[in-house]
């Protein structure tokens, strides 16, 4: 009996620890994570992922059921730590939404098919089921009535939605909506020969340059591109053996200009190939592909915070970036093409999307071809959704000297709450300087002024060196349209608006750069821009050029000079030292035998200065007054007539 009884529990032993056996030998496990990560019901297209979170799993005999029809892996497929499997209905469409990953569907050879496993739009049940029939993870959403283990309401998600994972728990709280094909990226930095560029100064030379110097490939994308000298340009590179591809925002407020439409269309008649990304029964991956960049011979990246048009190269303030690297090239290629791959999904030739408008003529642009001075600087890529608020506000969390803000405009939810300002208030609570431009035109001026308002009053209140202000009637420019930001020695350069959709629903690309150098150029443009107005003073003098006999009053005279901010300084330098001999406006000298260059220099209110050079030569006393009335400035003239009448009543 006893031998009996200590058998049954042997075997009894046994069977309870063959799960652990099976377990530590890759069967299913406590180590096990498998989960569902993605559900999108409808358009554009019947998606279910599974990822897997923990240690490689065999997902022979898992099942995936809306409780109707089911799937299950007839095989052995190893799903390993972090990767996923996407069963989809268009294997065409998951493959463009999601290039990378593998797929299975209908007539997939590792699968079996029991009924028909097809999401209902309005509601529905998904479960995950282990090889052993335990049931792993389950969403409810929309008109789907939740059971156990499901935590909460079903979600709710509308057709062009997708419901993805970001939590842990099976229930409501783990999961939130995202727009399916969504593709961000956040490179390491590296180490690349960057040039700044100032907008509209030097940008459309600069852009010309490049485009005449590629040989091979020249991939453009753009929320708009209207300026016909570029257009010339990438037609001849096209003419030349270049292949030129360009993607379009389809749909930019306002729509494509008839300019726009024909421009694309010339371009395609050139030979480039000419996409356009838009909404396609009322989806699309982004709200706007809002981004601007070039990629040239997949060495060289330029992005900006420009459009492609001609208030960029003529009137709009925005800065660029040139930089030589095959690394940051071949990663905003990624963006590219995935972005390119929405084909028929978001992403559509010229002609299904734009109509047909007639080109006008355009001409080459003459330039300097010589070389562009580059500094060497890390250099790191970040694209939206998610990824330049992210870079940004990591930026600001380093600041500790100054932090340098030039936008078109700032949401004015802001200042009472978002990332991006709560990371800059804690820079001005460290004692970094904190200087916001904002631009001050139609459209922006008005949220703009309650914006710097708030600002200005929040800094008052918490003693910070922060302050807001708006583009003065004198700069040399016709709007701000930057999006640009420096933290001490850091620089980020890019398409970004600060405003919620720019962060978190549009395509945009931006560059981090750090760099003494590459950050003190921004600065000084920066610098120039907060003064309000880059013109120095007009000189205007009575005389260039004086000769004079030795004892002669001369009259330096620079009332007559003038600037739009105020002159607040007139420095005299009489002797050619490099200082100063006398201050004002005004003034009666008498000078030595010899020849003598002065100096004026002035100053305005806001910093900018002039300075002008006047000779005079100073001779021996001859007799006679003549050459002296030949030569004297009138003031001085004045004098002199006045001695004379004096000595004829003697």
């Amino acid at each position: 009996m006893r031998s009996i009884l200590l058998l049954l529990t042997i075997v009894v032993t046994i069977a309870l620890c063959l799960p652990a056996l099976s377990a530590e030998d890759g069967g299913e496990g406590s180590n096990i994570d498998v989960r569902l990560s993605r559900v999108c019901p409808a358009y554009p297209g019947e998606l279910i992922s599974i990822t897997n979170y923990g240690r490689t799993v065999d997902m022979n005999g898992w099942k995936l059921t809306d409780g109707e029809g089911s799937v299950t892996i007839n095989s052995s497929y190893l799903l390993s730590t972090g990767s996923s499997v996407n069963w989809c209905e268009s294997p065409e469409r998951c493959s463009a939404l999601y290039p990378d990953e593998p797929i299975l569907w209908k007539n997939s050879t590792e699968v079996s098919l029991k009924g028909n496993l097809k999401l209902a739009d309005k509601g529905d049940e998904v479960m995950l089921y282990d090889a052993i029939g335990a049931l792993v993870d389950v969403l409810h959403y929309g008109t789907s009535e939740p059971n156990v283990p499901w935590n909460g309401p079903a979600a709710t998600i509308k057709k062009g939605e997708m419901l993805v994972r970001v939590g842990e728990s099976i229930g409501l709280s783990s999961w939130a909506i995202e727009m399916p094909g969504l593709f961000t990226l956040h490179t390491s930095p590296v180490s690349a020969k960057v040039t700044p560029i100032l907008y509209p100064e030097g940008a459309l030379e600069a852009t010309v340059r490049e485009i005449d110097r590629s040989q091979e490939s020249i991939h453009l994308a753009v929320y708009l591109l209207e300026n016909w000298t570029l257009a010339r340009h990438l037609s001849m590179a096209e003419a030349r053996g270049v292949n030129v591809t360009v993607l379009l925002e389809g749909q930019p407020v306002g729509g494509i200009s008839e300019n726009g439409a024909a421009l694309a269309y010339y371009l395609q008649d050139a030979g480039a190939d000419v996409w356009v990304m838009r909404s396609s029964d009322s989806f699309r991956r982004y709200d706007y592909l809002h981004a601007k960049y070039i990629v040239f011979d997949e060495e060289i990246l330029l992005v900006s915070s420009e459009n492609m048009a001609d208030t960029s190269y003529g009137s709009n303030r925005g800065w660029g970036l040139l930089v030589e690297s095959r690394s940051l090239s071949q990663d905003a290629l990624d963006v590219f093409r995935r972005d390119m791959a929405g084909k028929g999904i978001d992403v559509f030739p010229l002609e299904l999307s734009v109509a047909r408008q007639e080109a006008r003529a355009s001409r080459m642009m003459v330039y300097d071809d010589g070389t562009v001075a580059a500094s060497r600087a890390s250099v790191l890529l970040a694209t939206s959704p998610y990824g330049i608020e992210d870079t940004i506000v990591g930026m600001l969390d380093s600041a500790q000297e100054r932090v340098l803000v030039q936008q078109l405009s700032i949401d004015d939810s802001w200042p009472d709450g978002s990332e991006i300002m709560d990371s800059l208030f804690r820079a001005a609570e460290r004692g970094a300087s904190v200087r916001i431009l904002l631009d001050a035109n139609i459209g922006t001026e008005d949220e703009n002024e309650e914006v710097a308002e708030a600002l200005n009053t929040k800094s008052a209140q918490k003693g910070w060196d922060l302050e807001c202000r708006l583009m003065g009637d004198d700069s040399g420019f016709e709007r701000i349209h930057n999006k640009g930001v420096i933290a001490d020695s850091t620089v980020l350069v890019g398409s970004a608006n600060w405003v919620n959709n720019s962060m978190q629903c549009n395509r945009e690309m931006a560059l981090l750069v750090s760099s003494e150098e590459v950050a003190g150029t921004f600065a000084a443009w920066f610098q120039n821009d907060w003064k309000g107005d880059s013109t120095p003073p007009t000189i205007s003098l009575p005389w260039n050029y004086a000769e004079i006999t030795e004892g002669t009053m001369l009259t330096l005279d620079a009332t007559n000079c003038s600037d739009a901010s105020g002159i607040v300084s007139f420095s005299w330098d009489l002797d050619g030292d490099g200082n100063e001999d006398l201050s004002g406006p005004l003034h009666t000298v008498t000078m030595p035998v010899g020849v003598h260059n002065i100096t004026l220099t002035m100053t305005d209110a806001l910093g900018n200065s002039a300075n002008a050079t006047m000779t005079v030569m100073v001779v021996e006393e001859s007799g006679g007054a003549l050459p002296l009335l030949l030569y004297a400035p009138i003031p001085a003239l004045a004098i002199l007539l006045l001695i004379l009448r004096a000595k004829r009543r003697i």
